[in-house]
């Protein structure tokens, strides 16, 4: 009967540690496929109407460098009234979609000096209905 015991609480023994090193294993394999935590994206979704899309050149120039050093990446670009699914759109006949590396990165081009002057460049060139940054996921 002493030996059966001994048996027993071997075995269980045995089996503890094997789940304990499957629980192990299980989590690094989660942890692995977990995304590395760090900053989130930036979306700047941008609703306006070109008046003068011909005279944007020199905006273009300024700006451009300025984003792409922040990471833009263009997600779509085009007339949002193509494709309304839902509703309607009653706004400029041009929607941008624009990424960004994070919010902090987004900003500090937005709010740049360099951006600030950049901007003036497209003053009166393209009606602005709005122009958001919303943070992704």
């Amino acid at each position: 009967m002493q030996m059966t015991s001994v048996r027993l609480v071997g075995t269980a023994a045995v089996a503890m540690v094997i789940g304990f090193i499957g629980g192990q294993l299980t989590g690094a394999r989660a942890a692995a496929q977990t995304p590395a935590a760090g900053p989130r994206p930036a979306y700047l979704v941008v609703s306006s109407t070109p008046i003068a899309p011909e005279k944007m050149g020199p905006y273009q120039q300024a700006a451009g460098p300025l984003a792409l050093a922040a990471g833009l990446q263009i997600i779509g670009r085009g007339d949002p009234r193509a494709h309304v699914l839902e509703g309607q759109w009653t706004l400029g006949s041009n929607l941008a979609i624009e990424k960004f590396r994070s919010m902090d990165d987004l900003l500090t081009f937005w709010n740049s000096p360099a951006y600030t002057e950049a901007k003036k460049l497209r003053a009166g060139l393209a009606k602005i209905d709005f122009i958001v940054a919303i943070e992704g996921r």
